[in-house]
């Protein structure tokens, strides 16, 4: 019994281990269909110095191309045109929308996909709304939040205050004064 769990686990381990490997295996050129070929023709001399996971993203990029329609096509192509034209802080600042929402689960990205559709089918004056409202609403967080900055600051001044108050009124000893800890006792009279 034991030797056939023993024998499921490297089953399993092994099977992991392949799956992992496939997955990063490089993609030759030529193993490209035709269709992948023509739309990814830009990249054919790069094409195998590129990390696995790269060309399989490049990949699944043709295929979703290949299967546009025309009008889907165009609108993609002026959305690259768009982003080409952006400044490189604002393509930055894509880019790393784009990889947060990749690192999102997959529930989390379909309700952000429907939060934009819902937008998407708003009139253009309840979008301007909508954006109005949420710039009053951020506005207004980030006022608080810079009212709590400043009473968290108030805050510590005022103990500074204290704490300063305290240590130059701390009671003053004269100095060649012994303390009481410090005189000594006095002996009786000789009797």
């Amino acid at each position: 019994m034991r030797s056939l769990r023993i024998q499921a686990s490297i089953l399993a381990l092994l099977l992991t281990l392949s799956a992992a490997a496939f997955a990063q295996d490089k993609i030759p050129w030529t193993d490209l269909s035709y269709e992948e070929r023509q739309i990814l023709q830009q990249l054919e001399s790069q094409w195998d110095a590129l990390p696995a996971e790269r060309q399989q993203r490049l990949r699944r990029g043709a295929n979703r191309w290949e299967r546009m329609r025309p009008q889907e096509r165009t609108q993609a192509q002026d959305q690259q045109q768009r982003f080409q034209n952006l400044s490189p802080q604002q393509q930055q600042i894509i880019n790393q929308r784009f990889q947060q929402f990749n690192g999102l689960s997959g529930d989390q990205q379909r309700r952000l996909r429907n939060i934009q559709q819902r937008f998407q089918n708003l009139t253009p004056q309840q979008r301007r709304a909508l954006r109005e409202r949420f710039e009053e609403q951020s506005q207004q967080l980030q006022n608080e939040q810079r009212l709590q900055r400043e009473a968290a600051e108030n805050i510590h001044d005022s103990q500074r205050r204290v704490q300063e108050i305290l240590r130059q009124n701390n009671p003053v000893r004269p100095l060649n004064r012994p303390t009481p800890t410090q005189r000594r006792p006095q002996r009786p009279p000789p009797g």
